[in-house]
């Protein structure tokens, strides 16, 4: 990946993820002016090959991730925050930051289950959400997913320069 995108991706992750802890939203403006600078940016400077890996990396992020979005996994924000680094990297990028950033996010939510709820009531929310039982808006915890992307990106870029093979 380009130094220059390498930039814009960490500002992106990093304005992301003060929104969503300060207002709990990733904003449409970030998002999509990211996802059409990032693919004309691509166009423009480096031809129609690195425009067509822009939008494979974007298509990718949407169907991959999308489908969290349905199960409540996962906020509109978040997928369409995966479809904005996507513009401006790759497939295997996305798909790797958002598995990391999965994994990530579960062990912090589990961390503030059992903080906020016990054992007990934990187990039961989990049991509850591998059933699909549908749970009221107000009972489930949100947890700013931003910042795990922002995360696992770091810990992605520490992974490459340390020659880590995670995937």
């Amino acid at each position: 990946m380009s130094g220059g995108y390498e930039i814009v991706l960490w500002i992106l992750l990093i304005v992301a993820s003060a929104t969503d802890l300060l207002w709990g939203k990733i904003y449409n403006h970030l998002t999509f002016s990211s996802i059409a600078i990032g693919v004309v940016t691509r166009l423009v400077l480096q031809g129609m090959p690195s425009s067509t890996t822009s939008l494979t990396a974007i298509a990718a992020a949407f169907l991959f991730f999308f489908p969290l979005y349905y199960l409540k996994t996962l906020a509109a924000g978040d997928v369409k925050l995966l479809m904005a680094v996507g513009a401006w990297s790759d497939t295997e990028l996305v798909i790797h930051l958002g598995l990391t950033a999965i994994f990530m996010g579960a062990i912090v939510g589990l961390i503030i289950l059992l903080n906020k709820k016990g054992l007990q009531k934990t187990l039961s929310s989990i049991f509850t959400a591998l059933k699909f039982e549908s749970k009221k808006e107000s009972q489930m915890t949100r947890m700013p997913f931003a910042p795990a992307f922002l995360c696992s990106f770091l810990f992605l870029k520490i992974a490459e320069f340390k020659g880590w093979s995670l995937f």
